[in-house]
């Protein structure tokens, strides 16, 4: 494990942003919406997806491994049925929610529990995807704003993104420049000056190569869009997820982070100005 990296308070250069939950709406509120109308306990889906890494539907879709079809669907929908997972996580929500030993509520799960809920993956998916469209009323105008400043910064800013990500198939609409989720996707591609996009380089978050991967790109295009430019460092960089291990692994490579609460990114804004001393629209009466 390398040291912690040394305190600073210097502005950083690199203001790097997850997409999903930051920069637009959370598809976590589009799993919470959809376990609480069909009565499916609390988390259980995002626990079913992270126990399911390194090398399940959901990995190898960010990674690039396989194509968003109709056998990712199916291969979606059984590490969401997974009965000895589903009895693991069914006996810890019963000690949480009951608030008794771990050991009594697997002795109850062992008789009483339910079957693994019933979950229309591809429908989920879809929607996941169609509320993580919305820009978030908060970060996007901050985001739209920190471009500005970039732009009079004369490379002294430099606005990225690093963002777990699928490809759509060919002819779907998000890729269609003429309806709207196409036009609000190239602007946001438009806003950054580098696209990290993890089903186009095959590594993911928290995968600790594509922090390794960012930052060489970000040099790379330092070095060559400035004139004696020397590239930039894991130090230089504040990055803002709303997933704490995707934080957890950027700190320890020096990177400074925000966390995005869901819901809450008008507190990550106010934040980011603290940070950088730039005025982004929080009311944190941040400095120029």
């Amino acid at each position: 494990m390398p040291p912690p990296p040394a305190k600073t308070t210097s502005r950083p250069r690199v203001i790097l942003f997850d997409i999903g939950g930051v920069c637009v709406v959370s598809p976590f509120q589009a799993i919470l919406d959809y376990e609480t109308s069909h009565s499916i306990p609390p988390d259980w889906i995002n626990h079913s997806i992270a126990a399911s890494a390194p090398h399940g539907a959901w990995q190898r879709l960010e990674r690039g491994d396989i194509p968003l079809d109709a056998s990712f669907f199916r291969a979606f929908k059984a590490d969401l049925s997974d009965e000895p997972r589903w009895r693991v996580y069914y006996t810890r929500h019963l000690a949480r929610t009951r608030k008794e030993k771990l050991s009594d509520a697997a002795e109850e799960a062992a008789f009483t529990v339910p079957p693994v809920p019933d979950i229309d993956a591809e429908w989920l998916y879809w929607e996941m995807m169609r509320c993580s469209r919305q820009p978030d009323p908060w970060m996007y105008p901050a985001l739209k704003r920190l471009r500005a400043i970039a732009d009079q910064s004369e490379g002294r800013v430099i606005v990225a993104a690093l963002s777990n990500t699928s490809i759509w198939p060919p002819g779907h609409p998000y890729l269609d420049e003429g309806t709207a989720d196409g036009r609000q996707h190239r602007e946001l591609r438009g806003i950054v000056d580098v696209f990290i996009s993890s089903a186009h380089v095959g590594m993911r978050k928290p995968e600790r190569a594509i922090y390794e991967y960012t930052v060489t790109r970000l040099s790379e295009f330092c070095k060559t869009k400035f004139a004696g430019d020397e590239g930039v460092r894991a130090a230089d960089c504040v990055f803002l997820d709303d997933i704490g291990a995707n934080l957890r692994v950027a700190r320890e490579l020096g990177m400074r982070t925000i966390k995005v609460e869901l819901g809450r990114a008008d507190k990550a804004v106010v934040e980011l100005e603290k940070v950088t001393g730039f005025d982004l629209g929080g009311g944190g009466r941040a400095r120029l």
